[in-house]
């Protein structure tokens, strides 16, 4: 800062530069002119138009205004120094002593009670004289205690969250400032606190973007409002310009892991997909892309487009609201969910996702979501269909199929992406978060669909192959670190679709080093409309203590469990059957493969809160195949049927004895591929673990595989299409480097000992791959990304991969 202008320069460059790299901001700022070009008249008009809807759709709403209240808050602050997170340098155990003896106050009270005071301030011209008096004063207390332009307090970070309230308040108390005598020092100051020199700083850093979300929810809104405070409207109109500028490049993809936008609609916080930062970020950067959106200072149609895509994904890959556990971050209460507000501030300007917003609105809106509906509504706008589909958003590998309003997710991790996040308190048990857990959400949201965090056995993650520990050897070890997101040395994992309606996932699954590293399964999910195959092979591990199992199901108990045709309502109860199929009291189907046994239990599970450790109950039913202790090529084979009854799944089990009438096929499931396929739809997905070859008569009619060699671990997916075949391919690997992460290696052996916050990739681009499928007989192909060449009595169809991103293409004969 000014008093230390030469501490740790390198901060500039970390993970935290966006916080607290302010004197590198301050400096650009001073140092730096932006385009000062006359503004054109269009520009002006489209000027004075923006500061009339930030002030009156922006920062004003309706207060009760009560100056009593409001004076009694204020002079509660005489005295008490405002802290943010001063008190984290305090020795452990004299903390707790030394912030009762400091005593202060926090920011975030101070910046809430500005924001209070001058949107009553705005509401209610009589009391202005005193209400100008109240906020002067909460200004000068923060100045006093050192929130000024040039110090840092020591170390700021996670700033914005903090000074939101500030960053409003100041444009409708600007004239009471100049009042004071105080507007130039304020404005230095919210030019300091809101970093507005970043706008200058470009992109080419290796932390560029490295917390784009925190500052679309928290900081963005006060680098606006320290633009149109500049002095004149030529100069709000150039500083205008750079933002709109800085805003155009924040939301174009991102490479790597960084945070921001991604080539597949996901977004990235703390180097990872993590819809609650990503939701919080568009819900503070909405608003601001709405105000900006008339004129000249609009984004970009380019950056406005990846936003809306974005946007429009989290309504896809959240159930109707909430969302799957697998994708809840660090946050697996089950209640977590999207945020109606960014499709209410883009519902003005964008009828598509006014659709969205229609569709979502609950059933008693708010008086501010029915006058966004009503002006929907005279547009002409009606609520879209809820999405229907199969999307492969492998920058979170994660698939998701969509039919009406249920919805099941599959999802996993590899070398790029981390498997789960686990801070001191959040997440203790959330190891198996990401090991090919499959959820389905079919009756509104989590609880309903069956998952309730008390009592859950987070061990038992449906779909996932898992060794069952005791909680306190599941509980995440953070000796010496405050997280936990580790990557593992397995570079497949993802998933693919076909037509956009069907798809497939797979994962090489290894268990990182840290816990059980000779855990290994190579495992696969083929979607196919209400119908999900699941597959495993080659299961091992060298735990000889504890078992080994794949979860068929884990749901809060509301009704009799069906195994067989018999209802079972006992109540515990357990047992091992040679079941062929159960239905859940939810109304999900099981069909278990012959040979396998199944674990049936309904009872009272004992388990703890994720966050607290606190000791919860709750009564489930749960099914699992069991595989042993230590166990050595185990396998699996199940399938799932979504909203059924118990009559379709004794007919479904009994056409299943048949291969004339089987709904599905395996043709292969051993450790190299796993090929499904599907007759209703005439789909065969391939999970290629391993280069592969398919030779013989491999079909239950006797006849050849269409696809005899694929070269690379991919998902390939094919469906006869008249006298042509749709060919849909996919290289999950997003290859963000070559070979191996050397320094994550020791003796030859992976430890993954560091976070993905160190890697020197973390800002690669996914590097093309071209990726063969040999295929029976002569086809020709067109389309970009794709060639055909004829060998003999074969094809050879190369597809040029990047991003994880399918690539379908109609061959003909």
């Amino acid at each position: 800062d000014h008093q230390l202008p030469d501490i740790a320069p390198e901060g500039d460059e970390y993970d935290n530069q966006h916080w607290q790299a302010l004197y590198r901001f301050d400096e650009l700022l001073r140092t730096t002119s932006p385009d000062r070009a006359a503004p054109s008249p269009a520009e002006l008009a489209d000027l004075r138009a923006l500061h009339t809807r930030y002030r009156d759709e922006y920062l004003a709403a309706p207060v009760k205004v009560d100056v009593p209240a409001l004076t009694a808050q204020t002079r509660a602050l005489a005295g008490h120094p405002v802290h943010s997170y001063q008190s984290q340098i305090y020795p452990a155990d004299l903390a707790a002593e030394l912030k009762t003896f400091v005593n202060p106050v926090t920011l975030r009270s101070c910046t809430d009670l500005m924001q209070a005071i001058a949107r009553a301030h705005h509401a209610s011209p009589a009391d202005r004289p005193a209400l100008a008096a109240l906020y002067v004063t909460v200004v000068n207390h923060l100045r006093e205690y050192g929130w000024t332009r040039g110090s840092c307090q020591g170390t700021i970070h996670h700033l914005g969250y903090d000074a939101r309230g500030y960053y409003d308040s100041v444009y409708l108390m600007a004239d009471a400032l100049r009042e004071a005598g105080l507007f130039e020092q304020v404005r230095a100051d919210l030019d300091w606190l809101t970093g507005l020199g970043r706008i200058f700083r470009g992109w080419d850093f290796r932390m560029a973007h490295g917390s784009t979300m925190d500052l679309f929810n928290t900081t963005v809104r006060g680098m606006l409002a320290a633009v149109l405070l500049r002095d004149g409207e030529a100069d709000q109109v150039a500083y205008l310009r750079a933002l709109r500028a800085w805003l155009d490049a924040a939301l174009l993809p991102t490479t790597g892991i960084q945070d921001g936008i991604k080539p597949d609609g996901t977004a990235f916080h703390h180097v990872g997909f993590f819809p609650d930062y990503v939701r919080d970020g568009f819900t503070g950067l909405a608003p601001l892309v709405y105000l900006l959106s008339f004129g000249a200072f609009a984004v970009s149609e380019q950056s406005y487009g990846w936003l809306k895509q974005a946007l429009l994904a989290q309504r896809v890959y959240a159930g109707r609201l909430q969302w799957p556990i697998s994708i809840s971050g660090r946050n697996p209460s089950g209640l977590t969910a999207l945020s109606l507000v960014p499709f209410q501030w883009l519902a003005r300007i964008d009828d598509e996702i006014g659709a969205a917003f229609l569709r979502l609105l609950p059933a008693v809106p708010t008086a501010e979501q029915k006058a966004v509906a009503d002006l929907l509504a005279a547009r002409g706008v009606t609520a879209e269909a809820a999405p229907n589909g199969t999307w492969a958003l492998n920058y979170a590998a994660l698939a998701v199929h969509r039919r009406g309003e249920w919805q099941v997710t599959v999802r996993g991790h590899n070398r790029y992406l981390w498997s789960t996040e686990i801070y001191v308190g959040a997440n203790w048990y959330g190891r198996y978060n990401t090991y090919g857990q499959i959820q389905v959400v079919h009756r509104g949201d989590n609880l309903a669909s069956g998952y309730a965090q008390n009592g859950w056995d987070w061990n038992r993650r449906p779909g996932a192959t898992a060794i069952r520990k005791p909680l306190d050897q599941l509980r995440g070890d953070l000796t010496g670190a405050i997280e936990e997101m580790l990557l593992t040395d397995s570079r497949f994992c993802g998933a693919c679709s076909i037509d956009g309606r069907h798809g497939m996932f797979a994962m090489d699954l290894r268990e990182h080093p840290k816990y059980e590293g000779t855990h290994r399964a190579r495992t696969s999910v083929f979607l196919f409309d209400d119908r999900v195959v699941a597959l495993g092979a080659g299961i091992g591990n060298a735990d000889t203590a504890h078992e080994t199992e794949t979860t068929l199901f884990q749901t809060r108990l509301t009704g009799p469990t069906v195994v067989d045709g018999r209802a079972i309502t006992a109540f515990p109860h357990q047992q091992v059957t040679r079941a062929r199929w159960l239905l859940d009291d939810k109304g999900l189907g099981y069909y278990v493969a012959p040979g396998q046994d199944v674990a049936l239990s309904r009872t009272t599970q004992d388990s703890r809160n994720n966050a607290t450790e606190a000791p919860t109950s709750g009564d489930f039913a749960t099914a699992w195949i069991p595989h042993g202790r230590a166990p050595r090529g185990a396998r699996y084979e199940y399938a799932l049927v979504v909203d059924t009854t118990a009559e379709r799944m004794a007919a479904f089990a009994a056409a299943m004895d048949s291969p004339a009438t089987a709904p599905y096929t395996v043709l292969r499931a051993d450790t190299t591929a796993h090929v499904v396929t599907d007759r209703a739809t005439g789909i065969t997905g391939y999970a290629v673990f391993e280069r592969a070859t398919f030779d013989g008569p491999v079909r239950a009619d006797g006849t050849l595989s269409q696809v005899r060699e694929v070269d690379t671990p991919s998902l390939v997916m094919t469906r006869p299409d008249g006298d042509g075949l749709v060919l849909a391919v996919c290289d999950p690997d997003l290859r963000l480097y070559g070979g191996i992460d050397h320094d994550q290696y020791a003796h030859g052996r992976y430890v993954g000992h560091y976070s993905p916050w160190s890697r020197p990739w973390l800002a690669s681009p996914s590097h093309p791959h071209r990726l063969r499928v040999t295929l029976e007989g002569r086809w020709r192909a067109a389309g970009s990304h794709v060639t055909a060449r004829v060998q003999g009595t074969r094809t050879v169809v190369e597809f040029e991969t990047s991003d994880g991103r399918p690539i379908q293409v109609r061959l003909t004969a």
